[in-house]
């Protein structure tokens, strides 16, 4: 009988799972597909407090992400990195003085920083390369945090399993049977498991879950919003990010990724069908025209070198403008028999936060004595290397720590069982890396290993994708 059972394998769902178990909690987390595979790998990649979220007055999600920031950074050193952001100014979008209050907040409402305060910057002198248009001259520069999104799911996910959570990726609940005390939970590939309480953090699919395998109707409603980026080849050298204000009152960021090249997003576009999200002309020819509004160099569609868009699913507001809807979560408990949580919205940055609410609402079905633990305790690879002896040459070692963190030890014995790494799929890919990714990070799949476990699908070319599926099929 376990204690409780998770529906979905985003970062909600694996950060609840590392919670619990670390109580001692018997938990078991069931997702469909790879961990990461929707909404939570395809975010812009920032742990932030929201600096826009201000002008929605929406002050307590602005303090508990900006308290949140500090904790991931301490927690996950190896998979984040400190960022500023340069907001050119607009004066005819956003007066002088409420930027500057604005800044004021994001700088104080958090409490104590460790990043570097706001601050006025001139965009022609204060910068090796200033890639902004010039008749933009006055900008304002703030702290954020870079993360990689689907690294920090998985790496929830190995800490729960470490700390006794079974998870299960490529999985189906196909059919939940409510008892009075306790569910029977019945899984795709044949398991009949029981729990008492069943959380369902399914993202997108939270409505449909609950409706055809839960059989429960909610009140609550879900807005799916696409947001599409794209990537061209670094646009300007030097460590700052932008964020460009529109006339629509919406932003966009640019951001330096991965050394060679610049993300550029988000959109906000409502979807009915939210499975397998691809970005529309639309959504291309918006944010080119955005980008060029402010940089010299103009971009072109011919410019972008791969793209990819994710649905959030966002808490009905009633808000028209489909920005605006709130990023913050909620939840709901059907106790009629055994418990059922199900959450509603939330954001990368506050994973953490809400797995400890969550916590405490299924408090009053099991029993937990244990207190809040995830923001002392750092996750898996973050520890500081100290013998850099590696047998792995050193044009490999990185990226594989930018990656992996102190786990580069061990992918250094996988290195050792093979002749030079094993066979040699596309620059710095190699069969040690691949047979490391299916047996210690649950990888299945050539996708699983391109675009969540590492970022190399960027650039993989398709004639070398049958050499991976080859090698992949040895370990799997």
């Amino acid at each position: 009988m376990q204690d409780l059972l998770i529906i979905g394998g985003g970062i909600n769902g694996v950060g609840i799972a590392r919670d619990a178990a670390g109580r001692g909690l018997k938990v078991t987390l069931i997702e469909k597909g790879d961990l990461a595979s929707k909404t939570s790998s395809w975010s812009t990649k920032l742990i932030h407090g929201g600096i826009r979220y201000l002008e929605n007055y929406e002050f307590r999600l602005v303090r508990e992400s900006l308290k949140e920031r500090e904790v991931i950074r301490k927690i996950a050193p190896h998979i984040t990195k400190p960022i500023r952001f340069v907001l050119p100014h607009v004066p005819s979008l956003r007066p002088t003085w409420l930027i500057r209050l604005g800044l004021m907040l994001y700088d104080w409402m958090g409490g104590f920083i460790s990043f570097p305060k706001s601050k006025v910057v001139n965009l022609g002198t204060d910068y090796n390369e200033n890639p902004i248009k010039p008749n933009f001259l006055t900008g304002y520069e703030y702290s954020d945090l870079f993360v990689d999104d689907a690294r920090l799911v998985l790496l929830n996910a190995q800490d729960a399993i470490s700390r006794g959570a079974k998870i299960y990726t490529n999985s189906k609940v196909q059919k939940v049977v409510r008892k009075k005390n306790y569910w029977e939970v019945f899984l795709s590939n044949g398991e009949i498991l029981q729990s008492k309480v069943i959380i369902n953090a399914s993202g997108p699919y939270v409505l449909d879950v609950l409706k055809n395998i839960i059989g429960i109707e909610s009140k609550k409603k879900i807005r799916h919003v696409q947001g599409s980026h794209i990537i061209t080849e670094r646009l300007y050298d030097g460590e700052q990010a932008y964020i460009l204000q529109l006339s629509d009152k919406r932003i966009i960021f640019l951001i330096p990724y991965l050394d060679n090249f610049t993300l550029i997003g988000t959109t906000d576009h409502e979807v009915k069908t939210y499975d397998n999200p691809v970005i529309t002309d639309i959504e291309k020819n918006y944010l080119i025209k955005s980008v060029n509004k402010f940089i010299k160099k103009e971009i072109t569609e011919d410019d972008i070198i791969w793209t990819y868009s994710g649905v959030r699913p966002l808490v009905e507001d009633l808000n028209e403008n489909a920005s605006k809807i709130t990023r913050d979560y909620t939840f709901e408990i059907d106790d009629n028999g055994a418990p059922i949580l199900t959450i509603f919205g939330g954001k990368l940055t506050t994973y953490r936060k809400l797995s400890e609410h969550a916590i405490k609402k299924i408090s009053k079905y099991i029993k937990i004595t244990n207190k809040s633990w995830t923001g002392n305790e750092i996750l898996p690879g973050a520890k500081e290397i100290i013998d850099k002896n590696f047998l792995i040459p050193e044009k490999l070692t990185k990226r594989l720590i930018k990656t992996y963190g102190d786990k580069i030890i061990n992918l250094n014995q996988y290195y050792q069982s093979f002749m030079d790494g094993g066979e040699h799929i596309f620059e710095d890919l190699y069969e040690f890396e691949i047979k490391y990714l299916v047996q210690e990070e649950m990888a299945k799949t050539p996708e699983d290993i391109l675009f969540r476990r590492t970022k190399l699908g960027i650039k993989f070319p398709n004639e070398k994708l049958a050499i991976l599926e080859n090698i992949l099929k040895k370990y799997i």
